[in-house]
C-alpha cells in the first residue's frame, strides 16, 4: 500500500510541474455567406474538364508577334478574350465580384518579369502570359493584382456578373526558344 502512495505522489509530483505552462486564446474572425457563383466562359475561352476551370486557347504564336509591356503598363498585342459570365446565388446586399489570382499554386510568376504568369516548364521559353483588363493595362500578378465587376441583383437574389479580361503572350527578355506555351492560373471570386 505505502508503493502505491508513494508512486502516487511521484506521479502527482511530476504532473504538477508541466503546470507552468502559459496560456492564450485564439480568436477567429471572418464571414461566412451562402452566395455562390457558377463560371460560363466566352469569348475565346471554353469550358474546362471540371466545375470552374476555363480553358483558354492561346493559339499559334510566333515570337516576332510578340508585345512588351510599356512604361505604363499598357499591353498592345492581339489578344485572346476571356469572357466568363458569372450567376450567383444568395447575393442580396453584394454589389461586385473581385477575381483574384494564385499564381503560385499555378504555373508560378514569370522570373524575369513578376507581372507576368510564368509558362509551364519543359516548354518555350522567352515569353510569359499577360492578364490584361478592358483598358489595356496590365493586372500586375506580382503585385496581387484583381479585377472586379459590378454585381446586378434580382429580386429572387440572384447576381449576374460579366468578367471581361484578355491575355496574350508577352516577351519577358529571355532567350526565345520554341515549344509549349502553356501556364494554368488559379483564381478565386469574392463577393462585396
Amino acid at each position: 500500500m505505502k508503493k502505491i502512495s508513494l508512486l502516487a505522489l511521484a506521479v502527482a509530483a511530476v504532473m504538477s510541474s508541466g503546470a507552468f505552462a502559459e496560456t492564450g486564446t485564439l480568436n477567429f474572425t471572418g464571414n461566412l455567406n451562402t452566395s455562390t457563383c457558377t463560371v460560363a466562359p466566352g469569348g475565346d475561352a471554353g469550358a474546362g474538364a471540371g466545375a470552374g476551370v476555363v480553358d483558354v486557347d492561346m493559339g499559334d504564336v510566333s515570337f516576332s508577334d510578340l508585345s512588351t509591356v510599356a512604361g505604363d503598363g499598357t499591353v498592345s498585342a492581339a489578344f485572346t478574350d476571356i469572357d466568363l459570365g458569372l450567376s450567383c446565388t444568395a447575393a442580396t446586399g453584394k454589389t461586385a465580384v473581385v477575381m483574384s489570382f494564385d499564381p503560385q499554386s499555378g504555373s508560378g510568376l514569370d522570373a524575369m518579369d513578376n507581372r507576368l504568369l510564368s509558362l509551364a516548364a519543359g516548354g518555350a521559353t522567352g515569353a510569359g502570359i499577360a492578364l490584361v483588363d478592358g483598358t489595356n493595362q496590365i493586372i500586375d500578378l506580382g503585385a496581387n493584382g484583381e479585377i472586379r465587376a459590378p454585381l446586378t441583383v434580382d429580386g429572387a437574389g440572384v447576381g449576374t456578373a460579366d468578367m471581361a479580361l484578355r491575355a496574350t503572350y508577352v516577351s519577358n527578355g529571355d532567350t526565345q526558344v520554341g515549344g509549349a506555351a502553356n501556364a494554368s492560373l488559379p483564381f478565386l471570386l469574392t463577393y462585396e
